[in-house]
């Protein structure tokens, strides 16, 4: 079990008002990385999981450069 840093962490808080305000159309992890200032999207979404947050990830596509893209999905904003 990982341990996890609080969901209004200075870290983790961004990322998790960034799902919401997402909502249905979900975050890329790159935009995770650019928008919401997150350096491992991958760590702190396990986080807020662990907090007890429902967050789906799905993947999208691959990049002409080779790179996959995952989708994040908040299922509970609550």
């Amino acid at each position: 079990m990982i341990h996890a840093a609080p969901i209004d962490s200075p870290r983790l808080a961004p990322v998790l008002a960034f799902l919401r305000q997402r909502g249905d159309q979900g975050a890329t992890t790159a935009e995770l990385r650019e928008l919401a200032n997150s350096m491992a999207p991958h760590t702190d979404v396990s986080e807020l999981r662990a907090s007890g947050l429902t967050i789906t990830c799905q993947y999208e596509r691959m990049t002409e450069e080779g790179r996959k893209v995952y989708r994040y999905y908040l299922q509970n904003s609550d």
